[in-house]
């Protein structure tokens, strides 16, 4: 399979389920997961180093927080702590209701606010059957609010919550709700999440990137420095760059694998996009070979392009 010639296979992890890249500046690593084989990978490219945490359950995403050793992850139906330099998964911070727990749902991607709360979905395995999520926030910047997950997206709402990430220069955050096939933006409140009225109505939320290409899956995304979103067509083989004030794509990056599933800027100038793959061998026609290197990790660095900042961390009390 063909792809864009600029683009390098940086890690031939070959993840089942790679998802969540993110990049922590203060460290210089980047964060990733492997959602079924329930891993948390570290790469730092300046060595290129390279492990692997194991977690007792699936791993929807990582985010990193005040503690540039401690991570936070949404495991199987809690949220746990991660202390990077043991290697080890340690103290639940948060965990989901019985009725968010149910069989076939999973935490899927998140991320921290701009003032550092974090975001994560939950969804369903049958959200192509129409089977809803939620979306939720947890703040941990207040002594002893523990154990907190909010709703801020409710079953009608939401099907299966994706990519997300924020402009924080128009004060929107943007969301991909991947059973719709569209990236939506909602005004913020104080806390970087959406804003509603008194009487709990979403306000201001507009369709702002609807593809009409058949089959799309929209999966995670990204925000460069000017406003662009990249997003990963999931099925599609490619990272795609949309302009959100016009919905019209800018550029597509063609890649050697056909299940790109979420992408992050990273490097020291943030010039580096890094991708996130996964298996193909379960989703092929008849006749059809997987790609060579499903399931690693790629990188490509685009003319022009950069992040709009490294990654947002949740703030966590020390009190």
């Amino acid at each position: 399979m063909g792809g864009d010639p600029s683009v390098k296979l940086v890690l031939d992890c070959h993840t089942d389920l790679g998802e969540s890249p993110v990049w922590d500046a203060r460290t210089g690593r980047l964060y990733f997961v492997d959602i079924n084989e329930k891993h948390i990978h570290v790469y730092t490219p300046q060595d290129k180093n390279h492990f692997v945490i194991s977690a007792p359950s699936t791993v929807g995403c990582v985010v990193p927080t005040s503690d540039p050793n401690i991570l936070l992850a949404a495991l199987g139906s809690n949220v746990v702590e991660v202390n990077v330099s043991e290697k080890k998964t340690g103290r639940i911070v948060a965990f989901v209701s019985t009725d968010d727990n149910a069989e076939g749902t999973r935490f899927n991607d998140g991320k921290a606010t701009p003032q550092g709360v974090f975001i994560v979905g939950r969804m369903n395995r049958a959200w192509r059957d129409g089977q809803p999520g939620k979306l939720f926030a947890m703040d941990l910047r207040v002594p002893g609010n523990s154990f907190g997950l909010m709703t801020i997206l409710g079953p009608t709402e939401v099907c299966c919550p994706n990519g997300m990430d924020w402009d924080q220069d128009k004060n929107v955050f943007y969301f991909i709700d991947t059973a719709d096939a569209v990236v939506r933006s909602y005004p913020v409140d104080e806390n970087g999440v959406p804003k509603r009225s008194q009487d709990g109505v979403l306000l201001g939320v507009k369709d702002v990137i609807t593809p009409k290409e058949e089959g799309i899956v929209l999966d995670g995304m990204t925000i460069d420095s000017k406003g662009n979103l990249w997003i990963a067509h999931g099925e599609g083989g490619a990272i795609v760059c949309y302009n959100p004030s016009t919905g019209k794509e800018i550029q597509r990056v063609e890649l050697p694998v056909r299940r790109p599933t979420s992408c992050t800027f990273g490097g020291p100038d943030l010039k580096t996009l890094y991708i996130t793959t996964r298996h193909e061998g379960r989703h092929l026609d008849e006749g059809e070979e997987a790609s060579e290197h499903w399931g690693g990790l790629f990188s490509v660095e685009i003319p022009g392009v950069a992040g709009a900042r490294p990654a947002l961390y949740v703030e966590i009390s020390q009190k």
